[in-house]
């Protein structure tokens, strides 16, 4: 009951249809989980290079085709950006593809399909032999979803990935090298690994 209540007050606070249909930022595509693929690997096991920058976008590909372990679909249109401090991720419930919605309906189920969200993600640790992805605040159109919500959409996927989600599901746990380290720029993350002894 309290989740239904929590839905129709923000759903009347979300307001009519979002026109805005353009978003800022890089794409999610499988295109980029092969280019971020290849620049991990070659940092991180080949090591032919120390440091190598990738763009925000391709690697968040590269990232949500790890914790499933498939393909994306390239219709996304979501939008993928970051500065130093996180990573945020818009788009609208419409592109989510059809399989997916019925998982985040304790969301989005009372909100126009064109609204925007924006998932903000931050990077607490990113060294030691982990990095981690902590979703922090989750928005539509500006106004915070609150936790109740977010858990429960999160819960199929903490049950389907319970070895790399944690924190009830807001968090995302990847392994690297213990000696590697990674940093969020504006717009791309660089990954590191010290030189051989």
């Amino acid at each position: 009951m309290a989740i239904r209540t929590a839905l129709v007050m923000l759903a009347a606070l979300a307001g009519s249809a979002d026109a805005q249909d353009t978003l800022p930022g890089s794409r999610l595509t499988n295109a980029g989980v092969v280019r971020a693929g290849s620049a991990t690997d070659s940092v991180f096991v080949a090591r032919i290079r120390l440091v190598d920058t990738i763009n925000i976008g391709d690697f968040a590909s590269f990232l949500i085709a790890k914790l499933g372990n498939t393909t994306l679909y390239d219709s996304l249109k979501f939008k993928v950006t970051s500065d130093s401090q996180r990573v945020r991720i818009s788009g609208r419930l419409m592109d989510f593809p059809a399989d997916s919605r019925s998982e985040i309906s304790p969301i989005f189920a009372f909100l126009d399909s064109t609204s925007v969200f924006v998932a903000e993600i931050s990077m607490p640790q990113a060294d030691s032999g982990i990095m981690v992805f902590r979703l922090e605040r989750l928005t539509v159109r500006g106004l915070p979803i609150p936790d109740l919500l977010v858990l429960a959409a999160l819960s199929s996927y903490r049950s389907k990935y319970p070895d790399k989600l944690a924190a009830g599901g807001k968090e995302f746990h990847a392994e690297i090298p213990r000696t590697a380290h990674a940093r969020l720029i504006k717009d791309a993350i660089i990954l590191r690994m010290p030189p051989k002894p």
